[in-house]
């Protein structure tokens, strides 16, 4: 499977994020291939569905972040492991996935599905929006205190998962950054200094 090209079609969200640094952490070779967001052409025909990121693997097309990761530890045995080593491990990696995917990301994606489909978003929604943002990442910076990863003693699907969340946010400017974020600004760096040695811009 190693041999076999592998390419990532998508742009500049954290579920494309995520993809990449699972993809430089096992250290599996790619190609990034951005798409302009207004154009989905391409992604619908390769995969019948207009969301990304879409996965080409030889014949296997995939889309959907969290089963692109699972499609990774199941087809490349041989790399670092994103859903740990035993069930219980892998049922609290996936407790933490489950919590950046919620938690962390929802009122991001609140925000942006709102201002998508309706060109702005109120100031009620925005507020709620930005104080469970802050929840989150509190939460986050409380299981973190002490720890050099979310789960266990190395990298798992729980950080790149929640990482990427948090440098979209920053980037663009949806919500103010609160101040725990600063707490997990090494953390997130480590996870994402694997977003990019094998992307092709």
């Amino acid at each position: 499977m190693a041999s076999v090209p592998l390419s990532v079609h998508g742009f500049e969200t954290s579920n494309n994020m995520k993809v990449r640094v699972a993809l430089g952490y096992k250290a599996i070779s790619y190609t990034f291939r951005e798409i302009d967001p207004g154009d989905r052409t391409e992604v619908i025909r390769l995969s019948g569905q207009h969301l990304t990121p879409v996965l080409l693997h030889g014949e296997t097309v995939l889309f959907d972040s969290g089963a692109i990761l699972r499609y990774l530890d199941a087809n490349f045995p041989d790399s670092p492991k994103l859903f740990g080593a035993s069930r219980d491990e892998q049922w609290e990696i996936e407790d933490w996935e489950f919590f950046a995917r919620t938690r962390l990301s929802g009122p991001m994606l609140d925000v942006v599905h709102t201002t998508i489909s309706t060109g702005s978003v109120d100031e009620a929604t925005l507020t709620r929006c930005t104080k469970a943002f802050a929840g989150a990442v509190e939460a986050l910076a409380d299981r973190l205190r002490g720890r050099e990863w979310i789960t266990g003693d190395q990298m798992t699907a729980a950080d790149v998962t929640a990482a990427p969340v948090l440098l979209r946010v920053e980037r663009a400017e949806i919500f103010e950054m609160p101040s725990a974020a600063r707490d997990l600004k090494a953390w997130r760096d480590r996870v994402m200094q694997y977003d990019g040695p094998h992307r092709l811009e």
